[in-house]
């Protein structure tokens, strides 16, 4: 579906005021409805939260005070679906409205570059806005092509991993230091501001203030997890996650809270800082995290890029605006939808070549919710979301390496569909109707070459060398 192909209401009316002022204007007579002022725009994005651990998706820990506060004051859609299960490809999705298999990034991870295709910093630029970007993952440097558009763009990234000293990486004061500079030192032009988050990523390692804030729930039935040699996290504790030699989930899991309180703390900075230069009426506000965590689902833990069930693929997405009526959704909604949502929010024409809707309308009541499903890819596996489940379409990889565009799956693909909603278990249903397997294979023969990412700066050159990873 298009959003393009249904312009709203509240934008048709503003094109009709501005055409009144460019007409009326020589003959001297003034229009009386003034245009709306263009709002201040935040997109804060976290990396590797799940939907479930926060208290507004109902966690009983208290991980998320501030993200409840701005779900209190917003519109809460609890069944949000990522672009993929890892980070590159869900924020090329979020930045171009284009599924895993439409854009240049495709299924890597790090190893490949957006080319292309406009981005959403991109058309905010170009409308005038001042932009900026704060990122805390060496996956979303400027090397896979997410600053275009932005005047600024930090991806400066001063540590490495506990476990993996190739993997730098920046933590959430310190990301938030960086853009709280900026606010404080901006123009006064309306701004497009976006800030990643690393934190809750593993390995799970919340500062001094935040470690043992909460007390682990240990199973009765709890056996201690093996210490893997891979990442996968199949049956055991992936390798880059391991905590001095700490066996038992339920400590990993703790973990794992206590960093998301940490980034909430924040959060909550930035958005309240936020606050304080520019109200309700004049600032936008989405939320979203690039993917979830398996926390033993399946037998996968504390992992994430294996598999586009619900523990990878649903994430939070929280959105505040000026004239949405607050509450929450059940409507199944995609990273796809961010790109035109803000811009139909900022006032400006949504673009036709996307895959993604505007909610506004929907959200207003202007136009009714699409029947779609929405894909979670992240290239060997494939979950396409509905209102009441998924069809998971596994063992598939589309032509991309050999530079072909035409999708065909180059293994036997395994079928298999569930029912499943936001708090449950997904549960395994008989049948797949031949019109959602006909919607699927179209989405495969549309898949497009992935490119190939630059090499490594030489200043990331240089920190691997220090750390004995390069020559």
């Amino acid at each position: 579906m298009n959003a393009g192909s249904s312009i709203s209401n509240r934008r048709l009316q503003g094109f009709a005021i501005r055409l009144c002022a460019l007409v009326l204007a020589s003959a001297g007579i003034g229009c009386n409805a003034p245009e709306r002022p263009r709002p201040n725009v935040l997109l804060i994005t976290v990396d590797t939260l799940r939907a479930d651990r926060l208290g507004a998706y109902g966690f009983e820990r208290n991980t998320s005070p501030a993200i409840d506060r701005l779900a209190s004051r917003g519109v809460v859609f609890e069944r949000a679906i990522a672009g993929a299960s890892f980070t590159s490809g869900s924020h090329a999705s979020i930045m171009t409205s284009r599924y895993t298999r439409e854009h240049t990034i495709g299924y890597m991870n790090g190893g490949t570059r957006l080319e292309g295709i406009t981005t959403l910093a991109e058309i905010f630029n170009r409308e005038g806005y001042q932009t900026a970007a704060f990122v805390g993952n060496i996956m979303l440097d400027r090397r896979i092509g997410l600053d275009r558009g932005f005047e600024v763009y930090d991806d400066e990234l001063p540590q490495a991993e506990q476990n993996r000293g190739f993997a730098f990486e920046r933590i959430a004061e310190k990301t938030t230091e960086r853009a709280l500079l900026w606010l404080k030192n901006r123009d006064g032009r309306p701004f497009f501001l976006w800030v990643h988050y690393q934190d809750p990523h593993g390995p799970y390692t919340p500062p001094p203030a935040f470690k043992g804030r909460f007390r682990p729930e240990f199973d009765p039935d709890e056996e201690p997890l093996p210490i893997l040699d891979t990442v996968t996290g199949l049956n055991g504790i992936p390798s880059y996650q391991e905590l001095d030699g700490i066996r038992q989930p339920s400590i990993y899991e703790t973990r794992y809270a206590e960093e998301i309180a940490y980034a909430d703390h924040w959060i909550g900075e930035l958005i309240s800082q936020l606050d304080a230069i520019s109200s309700d009426a004049e600032s936008v506000i989405a939320f979203t995290s690039d993917h979830g965590e398996s926390l033993g689902e399946a037998g996968i833990y504390f992992s994430h890029g294996s598999t586009t069930t619900p523990d990878q693929a649903h994430v939070p997405l929280i959105l505040r605006a000026p004239g949405l009526p607050q509450g929450r959704r059940i409507e199944t909604v995609h990273h796809v939808d961010l790109m035109p949502t803000l811009l139909d929010l900022a006032g400006f024409e949504v673009p036709d070549d996307i895959s993604g809707i505007a909610l506004g309308p929907i959200l207003r009541g202007e136009s009714p919710p699409p029947n779609r499903m929405v894909y979670c890819d992240e290239g060997f596996d494939l979950s396409a979301y509905g209102p009441d489940g998924f069809v998971r379409v596994g063992d598939i990889l589309a032509a991309w390496n050999s530079g072909e565009a035409n999708g065909s799956p180059t293994m036997a693909p395994r079928w298999a569909a569930y029912r499943w909603a936001p708090g449950e278990d997904w549960q395994a249903v008989d049948g797949i109707d031949a019109d959602s397997k006909d919607v699927i294979r179209s989405y495969f023969r549309h898949a497009i070459p992935m490119v190939e990412a630059r090499e490594p700066s030489e200043l990331r050159v240089e920190r691997l060398r220090a750390l004995g990873y390069a020559e």
